[in-house]
């Protein structure tokens, strides 16, 4: 299996009364996720999904992730991709995430030991973008909002 083209797929756009979520592929093997407002149960089980659905599709994966405008997160949802990225550590080449506390929290913190070397948590939007920009340099264009593609969140929450 081999990652998707950039032009292959657009971004899916995900929104609930809670918040929402943007994400897809922005580059060969790169896969982006970006957070608005809170993040439902359905909104995060759908995003979830979607990115199981990834990890499937290729032989490795690195993973972008912005949190910075995260106002709250459902539990469960977090738990989830936890586990999901957990179970596929191998997977993963890379895990950048932009934090939306402005510092590094203790639950981040655990997660980064708990998966070794390979995940990044940083509080600098400029230091996550210049990394999005470096494995991914056409990512910008992907993630302007006339690129999306609204998809309808499921009802049914695992």
């Amino acid at each position: 299996m081999t990652p998707r083209p950039l032009s292959e797929s657009a971004l899916e756009f995900l929104k609930d009364d809670d918040g929402s979520a943007v994400l897809g592929w922005v580059g060969e093997g790169v896969f982006y996720t970006r957070f608005r407002g809170g993040l439902s149960a359905k909104v995060g089980m759908a995003q979830i999904a979607r990115l199981a659905t990834a990890i499937k599709e290729v032989s490795s994966l690195s993973y972008f992730s912005d949190a910075s405008a995260l106002q709250h997160y459902d539990l469960l949802a977090r738990s989830t991709f936890v586990r999901l990225v957990s179970d596929n550590r191998a997977k993963f080449s890379s895990l950048v995430m932009l934090t939306w506390s402005g510092s590094i929290g203790p639950a981040s913190r655990a997660f980064v030991t708990a998966m070794g070397g390979a995940v990044s948590v940083l509080t600098s939007a400029t230091e996550f973008d210049a990394l999005l920009l470096q494995a991914a340099p056409f990512a910008k264009r992907k993630l302007h909002p006339n690129s999306w593609v609204r998809s309808p969140v499921p009802d049914v929450v695992r």
